[in-house]
């Protein structure tokens, strides 16, 4: 039986997943209310308010959860959110990525990202974090 900690930490993700595919949805939903209302000749679809872009951050942790055990490059990552989000802001999903390691969730090792449990051990690691003096 899974612990309370681990139970939370499978809802926060099935949560996440949940919510990213909402966003996805979304975007599906404003690209065919578009292409209806080009075919009817009406040029411009729906609401003439702007409308806040969709949240990238379920994306990309959807994303990294697919990748697993092989991590992702920043361009990767930025690659596939495109795929979903084509009109993400040029730096946004750098800015995800950086903040989702400053708050433990991902881990950063040789350019590549990966989710905390499956980050490289230590002993896998190239190259040591920082430097160190040799007597």
């Amino acid at each position: 039986m899974a612990t309370a900690k681990e139970q939370r930490e499978m809802l926060e993700k099935e949560l996440a997943r949940v919510r990213a595919d909402i966003e996805k949805l979304k975007v599906e939903e404003a690209l065919l209310v578009k292409m209806i209302a080009k075919m009817d000749g009406n040029t411009k679809a729906g609401k003439t308010t702007r409308t806040r872009s969709p949240a990238v951050k379920p994306v990309v942790l959807d994303i990294m959860r697919s990748v697993g055990a092989f991590g992702a490059t920043t361009a990767e990552v930025d690659d596939q959110v495109r795929e979903v989000v084509p009109t993400v802001a040029k730096d946004t999903v750098g800015s995800v990525l950086s903040r989702l390691k400053a708050d433990g969730a991902l881990v950063y090792v040789n350019e590549r990202y990966y989710e905390k449990q499956h980050a490289p051990k230590d002993e896998d690691r190239t190259f040591n974090d920082g430097i160190r003096a040799v007597k």
